[in-house]
C-alpha cells in the first residue's frame, strides 16, 4: 500500500504547514494525488470520494465542519450537550428567546472555528442578514470561570487534557477561543465525568478511532457538556500552537503509529522518532 498526504486544489496553501509536519512525523510525503491511504488535507471536496482511503472518515471530516451535523450526531446519540436548536426560520428562533427566557442564547455561525461570528442574542432583530441557514441556536452555559476544555483523541485514546483560558481577567468576551488570546493550560486533571462526555462526542461524530479533538465546558454545578468536534482535512484542521511541545510530540508520535498500524511495519524502526 502507498500511504500520501494528500494535499491538493487553490487553497493547499493553508494546510502547507501541517502538511510539512505530517510528512515528517508520520514519515510520509506530501502528493497532490492519492495514494491507497491518505491523510487528506487540502482538496475540494466534490474531489473527494468514498474510493478514496482516508485515515480520517470522510464523513466525519464532513460532520466536523459543519456545527449543525454536530449537533444532529449528539441529539442522534445522547451526547450531554447545551440545549441546542436548529431552526428553519426566524419565527422559530423567536420562540425559543421568547419561551426561554431565562436562558442565555447563542446564534452560533455554523462553520466558523475559534467563536468566530458567534453571538449572544435577545432577540431577532439581532441576526444579521445573509446568516446562514437553518439558524444553530445554542443555551451560553454560565461559569465560574471562563474556560473551554479540550482532549485530543488518537486511534481510541484521550489524552492532551487541557483548559483555554484567558490570562487577563480584564478580557471580557464570552469566546474563549485561542485566536481571542486565550491560552492553553495543562495542569488540570480530567475527572471521569469529562471523559465520559469526551468519548461520547467522539464515538457519536465518527472520530474516535482516528483523530480529533473534542471541546467540553462545565457550569457552575461542575456539570460537563460537549460543545463541538474538529479534525483535519479539506475544511478545517486541529490548532497545533498549544504552547507544549511534549503534547505536541505526544500527538504526532500516536497519529504516526495509528496511521501505519493499518500499512504494516513502519520505517522509523525500534522507536518513532520525526523523519529527518
Amino acid at each position: 500500500m502507498i500511504p500520501k498526504i494528500l494535499n491538493q486544489s487553490d487553497g493547499k496553501w493553508v494546510f502547507e504547514d501541517l502538511a510539512q509536519m505530517l510528512s515528517r512525523s508520520l514519515w510520509v510525503d506530501i502528493s497532490e494525488t492519492p495514494g491507497d491511504l491518505n491523510y487528506i488535507l487540502g482538496t475540494e471536496s466534490e474531489l473527494v470520494t468514498s474510493q478514496i482511503g482516508s485515515f480520517i472518515p470522510l464523513k466525519s471530516i464532513e460532520i466536523a465542519a459543519d456545527k449543525r451535523e454536530i449537533e444532529q450526531k449528539f441529539k442522534a446519540f445522547g451526547v450531554n450537550r447545551p440545549k441546542t436548536f436548529i431552526l428553519t426560520s426566524i419565527k422559530d428562533v423567536e420562540s425559543i428567546l421568547t419561551t426561554h427566557n431565562s436562558n442565555r442564547w447563542i446564534l452560533k455561525y455554523p462553520t466558523g472555528c475559534g467563536g468566530m461570528n458567534h453571538r449572544l442574542i435577545e432577540h431577532t432583530s439581532e441576526i444579521p442578514e445573509h446568516w446562514p441557514q437553518p439558524f444553530l441556536i445554542q443555551e451560553f452555559i454560565e461559569s465560574v470561570e471562563p474556560a473551554v476544555y479540550r482532549f485530543y483523541c488518537v486511534d481510541g485514546n484521550l489524552f492532551g487534557f487541557n483548559a483555554r483560558k484567558f490570562a487577563d481577567p480584564n478580557i471580557s468576551t464570552p469566546w474563549v477561543s485561542h485566536a481571542n488570546g486565550a491560552r492553553y493550560n495543562y495542569e488540570e486533571t480530567p475527572p471521569p465525568a469529562a471523559i465520559e462526555v469526551a468519548t461520547a462526542a467522539l464515538m457519536a461524530t465518527g472520530l474516535y478511532y482516528s483523530f480529533g479533538a473534542v471541546d467540553l465546558v462545565k457550569d457552575i454545578h461542575d456539570r460537563w457538556y460537549a460543545l463541538e468536534v474538529g479534525t483535519d482535512g479539506i475544511y478545517n484542521h486541529v490548532d497545533r500552537d498549544i504552547d507544549n511541545n511534549a503534547v505536541l510530540d505526544e500527538l504526532n508520535q500516536r497519529l504516526a503509529i495509528a496511521f501505519w498500524k493499518r500499512l504494516g511495519t513502519p520505517p522509523w524502526g525500534k522507536s518513532w522518532q520525526y523523519r529527518g
